[in-house]
């Protein structure tokens, strides 16, 4: 704390000593020099998913914090881990755990299933042959989101890139025990920061989410670690329903509906 108090006094005794003209006309020179959207932070980016859609096959456990608002107003957090298992072109399985949601998702190629194991309710279509199909597949058509899947998209025309209003790099922090390269970037209603693995695998290591159009500016966080050479057995892709679960509908867009 005396450190900082220290380093406050030095900057503005040195402001003091410029002139408030001189301090305004050195930060607008900074200000102007270095663009709203870094390059670099934007070519990590595209560097990350290059190398995440070189991976033919990888296991990634995600421990995720999201923040809601109570009736009061209160704003409080849930917490719940995501573990996304991938074998390319035409595998995923993904189990759901947390506060709120139990959900496994299983894709074997031909069929998409999602068994909420505390109902005993699942729901499954037809599925597109490759796991580059099956994005847009369930946004679009049945407004399902998979956890963590646009990681995989920068780097391509999907990437979303000409959203982004503001990339910066941050500096170097350390996720974990891993050494990381912070970034930091902005699109409209959301802030959100990224940390990359240092060195010859740029993995994500962990994200924050900021939803700035919402007053309580609530966050979705998660931290990342990697297996990129797991033991993956054909059976963790297909569904084979327990005696006692249910087969229901998606009636609506991300909704499961009436029984069958």
């Amino acid at each position: 704390m005396r450190a900082q108090l220290v380093a406050v006094t030095i900057a503005a005794a040195a402001g003091l000593a410029l002139g408030p003209g001189t301090w305004s006309r050195t930060a607008e020179a900074k200000s102007a020099a270095k663009p709203a959207v870094d390059p670099d932070a934007i070519a990590a980016l595209q560097k990350m998913g290059a190398f995440l859609r070189d991976q033919q096959k990888f296991s990634v456990r995600a421990s995720v914090t999201t923040d809601d608002l109570l009736a009061s107003g209160q704003k409080v957090q849930f917490g719940g881990t995501v573990e996304l298992l991938v074998r390319r072109p035409d595998r995923l399985r993904m189990n759901v755990r947390g506060d709120r949601r139990d959900e496994h998702i299983y894709y074997d190629g031909k069929s998409f299933t999602i068994f909420g194991e505390r109902l005993g309710y699942y729901a499954s279509f037809d599925a597109p042959g490759t796991l580059a199909e099956l994005k847009d597949v369930t946004e679009k058509r049945y407004g399902i989101d998979l956890p963590l899947a646009d990681l995989f998209y920068w780097g391509t025309e999907h990437d979303g890139t000409s959203d982004i209003t503001a990339a910066s790099v941050v500096g170097v922090s350390t996720v974990e025990g891993t050494a990381c390269d912070h970034y930091a970037f902005r699109q409209k209603d959301v802030d959100w920061e990224l940390w990359i693995e240092q060195g010859p695998r740029p993995l994500p290591r962990k994200m924050v989410i900021t939803t700035t159009s919402e007053k309580s500016r609530p966050q979705h966080g998660m931290v990342l670690s990697w297996d990129l050479s797991p033991q993956l057995s054909e059976d963790l892709f297909t569904f084979a329903p327990p005696p006692e679960a249910h087969r229901i509908d998606f009636d609506t867009p991300g909704r499961i509906g009436s029984h069958q």
